[in-house]
């Protein structure tokens, strides 16, 4: 297998995100967009060689989190992306409604309305395939908005960036714009028995209220129809694969997902095992999700 690797200058340049350790879910449904009480700037979105590439933000959180999305959206702002917000069931409907308000609230976001806040919430559980399903469900929300992005960007309310998104945008106009930033490895060690024989329900996929998975009496074999990657469930996927995942023209990626419906943390090996088995797509990756990570208890 042929992977490509970061050069030194790509590095430098893209070595980006602050992720903190506690990463919880998020969610919300139904688009509100910025209604103005300025006025809309409707200037087309440039979109030829050499201009910089437009990136596509699904930012999710939960109850309590209000703050800190907002916090996180003014920094990683840019009036060239797309940026879809997600609170889940964990939020109370009050707490949508003044998030969607703040936002409102703030002139440049209304000026270029590319903010956008799903309006319903949903149960989601990171430790189950729920979290997968919602940021599946934000990627074709966005694939439908807009027709203009590049790179669609994973980030949870515990992100913060620690570059300037001019500075990132300069960056990525170097890199190939079918690259896809997947943290991989097929070396699945304890995880194979853990994570893929064993079986797990999350209650999520089919309740109201957010809940806690559990796993089930029975095991079942690896597979050996494909073959499994895992890694960081943090990602940076390209239009292209992301239409692939979404749309899912060839039958592997919804086959991954009936799978990985039944796998714990499910979003940390659905994207690396889908790129890696895709022969379209095995050559576009980089094995770097361009995250640097503050733990307050490192894993073994």
């Amino acid at each position: 297998m042929r992977l490509l690797s970061l050069s030194s200058w790509l590095a430098a340049a893209v070595l980006i995100y602050c992720a903190f350790v506690v990463s919880r879910s998020f969610l919300r449904e139904g688009i509100q967009n910025s209604n103005s009480d300025i006025e809309t700037i409707n200037k087309a979105l440039r979109k030829s060689h050499g201009d910089p590439p437009v990136f596509a933000y699904w930012i999710s959180g939960t109850g309590g989190e209000n703050q800190r999305i907002i916090r996180l959206l003014k920094a990683v702002y840019h009036p060239r992306n797309r940026y879809l917000i997600h609170l889940d069931a964990g939020s109370t409907a009050d707490e949508r409604t003044e998030l969607a308000r703040a936002i409102r609230s703030e002139r440049v976001f209304k000026a270029f309305g590319n903010v956008d806040v799903m309006g319903k919430s949903y149960a989601v559980d990171r430790t189950g395939s729920s979290v997968l399903a919602a940021t599946l469900h934000g990627a074709a929300v966005l694939l439908k908005i807009s027709k203009d992005w590049d790179w669609f960007i994973t980030l949870s309310s515990s992100d913060y960036p620690i570059v300037t998104q001019d500075d990132l945008l300069h960056a990525f106009m170097m890199v190939p714009r079918d690259l896809n930033f997947v943290d991989h490895t097929s070396d699945l060690g304890w995880k194979e028995h853990e994570r893929f024989q064993k079986i797990i329900v999350d209650p999520s996929l089919y309740m109201d209220a957010n809940a806690q998975s559990f796993f089930a009496t029975e095991t079942r074999q690896t597979p050996d129809a494909f073959r499994i990657f895992t890694g960081s469930p943090w990602v940076i996927l390209s239009r292209s694969f992301t239409e692939h995942v979404v749309y899912a023209w060839d039958n592997l990626p919804r086959k991954l997902l009936m799978y990985f419906a039944n796998v714990a943390y499910s979003v940390e090996s659905y994207f690396q095992t889908a790129i890696c088995n895709s022969p379209q797509f095995i050559n576009t990756t980089v094995n770097d999700d361009l995250r640097y990570f503050v733990w307050d208890d490192p894993p073994d």
